[in-house]
């Protein structure tokens, strides 16, 4: 399916997710507005600079200069090739994802989303939770909810992307089946009593999605983002319950003294 014409489409027939057009929105505001309610918001030009700080030249040298391993959107075994050559076969069975990290090359992290889990010190090895996500045209990411019930960001460095996202007071029906609400079944949304919020996302611009919430996203181009995950004040609570759940008692400890520590800093902040 070509998502572009299927979204010319539809575009009407759905309610829009929040835009925020502020190009300096605190850190505080944003966490009132949006963090502690829970609510997907598009940032269009809060992260300009950062979007300019970003070295795109040498960004591409490092892509291009050696073959990658792509994953498989299909369940597949994952392929080895060059980003040329995926770009070439415009397959939409694969993706490449990468941690920022391993590709020896920097972007800033942004600053509106402190995250305790990043910050917190401690010689155990930690999950890197921050990407770098190639897609061609028409891939997607199904119907999902984020890592540990951590919030999501995600900043567009190249393309065109077409968001779904549900309101969370559907999340215990939406468990139900989850399919039924997923890129699958995208002919019948319009249709359904339960809708999702959508948006397209450009360049420079970033989403935000807010812990424990179900979205899928498409690329209307190919496309590249840069994408993380994070936890502080405004979903602990969430992410305390997903890991009391855990067999794993280390993993509940670990997570608990990262909260304690991020709440003890807090309450120094705001002395």
């Amino acid at each position: 399916m070509d998502y572009t014409i299927f979204f010319d489409q539809i575009k009407d027939l759905f309610p829009t997710i929040e835009i925020n057009n502020s190009s300096d929105l605190t850190e505080s505001e944003f966490k009132i507005k949006y963090g502690y309610p829970e609510v997907p918001v598009l940032l269009k030009s809060r992260f300009n600079d950062l979007y300019k700080s970003i070295n795109f030249r040498e960004l591409d040298e490092k892509f291009h200069s050696k073959e990658w391993n792509f994953d498989s959107t299909t369940g597949k075994a994952e392929t080895k090739m060059s980003l040329e050559d995926y770009f070439l076969k415009e397959t939409t069975e694969y993706y490449l994802k990468t941690n920022i990290r391993d590709l020896d090359f920097t972007i800033d992290y942004p600053n509106l989303f402190k995250c305790w889990y990043k910050s917190y010190p401690t010689e155990k090895e930690k999950k890197e939770l921050v990407w770098l996500y190639y897609g061609n045209k028409n891939t997607f990411t199904n119907i999902h909810t984020d890592i540990w019930k951590f919030n999501s960001w995600l900043l567009l460095l190249k393309g065109k992307k077409l968001w779904f996202i549900y309101p969370k007071a559907y999340n215990s029906i939406i468990k139900e089946n989850k399919e039924k609400y997923g890129i699958d079944m995208i002919d019948t949304l319009m249709n359904g009593s339960i809708k999702p919020f959508i948006t397209v996302q450009n360049p420079g611009e970033m989403m935000y999605v807010p812990s424990d919430t179900f979205h899928f996203v498409i690329n209307l181009e190919a496309s590249l983002a840069y994408t993380g995950n994070f936890m502080n004040e405004t979903n602990y609570e969430n992410v305390k319950q997903y890991f009391a759940k855990s067999d794993n008692s280390n993993n509940k400890k670990f997570i608990n003294s990262i909260i304690a520590t991020g709440m003890t800093q807090l309450k120094i902040k705001n002395l």
